[in-house]
């Protein structure tokens, strides 16, 4: 009682529910994947090869090939939001968007197929693009990679996101994500305080200070672009030398593009080192991004948000950490999560000193 009292007094802090969660019948999937190909080909399609590509937290990804008289034979990526995913409920639009906004432009995306918000055929928010060939590295097992080839990706890296952050918004859907005058970073900031105000077996006050402090200093961007959201290495296809796909485009949003720069720079995602795919120092990924963005980079704007990314990756762990304990989703890798808090709590201290 006396942690709950200690929480900030604007962060109401409900009962655990618990949830069953739904199990999503792949065999059902892939019947109703046929059915939808078929309505909306006006061609007859059977889906061959067809299997779950990962076992992620959030949406789920099916690779299959799909025939019919109409098309031929096509190799495609099927995307689906469960009900009660660990960010449930979903929405297919930021994806969709970008898609197709950025086809033909300067960042590579895989061609998207169909959708639909309310699932049509299948009964959840799903998307269907196409497949494309090549790898997605995993930094902590790149070590035996070419250190010349991995600062050739780095490099790509860098150029690709400046070229997303150049891309007049405006003259894009994403603006009608915008919701009403409040910025998306402050919204986001809200949204992560209400999160980690949800009860579970763990409290920390630092985030809770910590989350008002973000919230009431958040600097106002130069410029509002097309921010990604979830930026990193692992998050890209690669394929002969070249990065052919940017993927994961869930959490993509307007607002200060200094928020994919710091995200992307986590030594999370970069096997704990502090260059970027461990080959790029911090100064020369600065450097190359606002030669090729034309956006500044003060040492202050990036420290806010790295500090920022440091309590979002807090809230995400404790989603997963509530998933587990509270939801009685049966996978061990979201128990595993908490151990990581303590970590990630000292850090975001540090970085909030930085930021401050």
């Amino acid at each position: 009682m006396l942690e709950a009292a200690q929480r900030s007094d604007d962060v109401t802090a409900a009962a655990p529910v618990p949830t069953r969660p739904v199990v999503v019948n792949d065999d059902a999937v892939r019947t109703a994947l046929a059915l939808h190909l078929s309505r909306i080909s006006g061609s007859g399609t059977e889906i061959t090869s067809f299997g779950r590509k990962s076992s992620g937290f959030s949406w789920i990804t099916y690779a299959f090939v799909a025939r019919s008289a109409a098309d031929g034979e096509r190799k495609l990526i099927l995307r689906v939001g469960p009900p009660n995913g660990l960010f449930a409920p979903y929405s297919v639009l930021p994806q969709v968007f970008a898609l197709q906004a950025l086809a033909g432009s300067g960042v590579p995306v895989p061609a998207l197929v169909s959708s639909e918000q309310d699932g049509a055929e299948i009964g959840f928010p799903f998307f269907i693009c196409e497949h494309i060939e090549g790898d997605v590295p995993a930094p902590w097992a790149a070590s035996e990679l070419d250190p010349d080839h991995k600062r050739a990706i780095a490099r790509q890296f860098v150029e690709i996101l400046a070229s997303l952050h150049r891309i007049d918004p405006d003259a894009t859907p994403f603006v009608s994500l915008q919701r009403g005058d409040e910025r998306a970073e402050v919204q986001a900031i809200a949204g992560w305080r209400a999160s980690l105000a949800r009860p579970t077996a763990r409290y920390y006050p630092l985030l809770d200070w910590g989350g008002r402090w973000l919230h009431d200093n958040c600097p106002q961007p130069s410029r509002r672009t097309i921010v990604h959201g979830d930026y990193r290495i692992g998050n890209f296809i690669e394929h002969e030398g070249r990065i052919t796909a940017i993927l994961d485009w869930e959490l993509t949003h307007l607002g200060d593009p200094r928020e994919d720069l710091a995200w992307a720079m986590m030594p999370t995602f970069n096997a704990r080192s502090r260059k970027l795919y461990g080959v790029l120092e911090r100064a020369e990924v600065i450097d190359l991004y606002q030669n090729a963005s034309g956006i500044a980079v003060s040492d202050k704007s990036l420290a806010f948000y790295e500090a920022y990314a440091l309590y979002q990756a807090a809230a995400i762990q404790m989603c997963a950490v509530r998933a587990f304990e509270v939801d009685r989703f049966n996978d061990m890798r979201l128990a595993v999560m908490a151990s990581q808090m303590p970590s990630i709590v000292r850090a975001f201290e540090r970085a909030l000193e930085a930021a401050a």
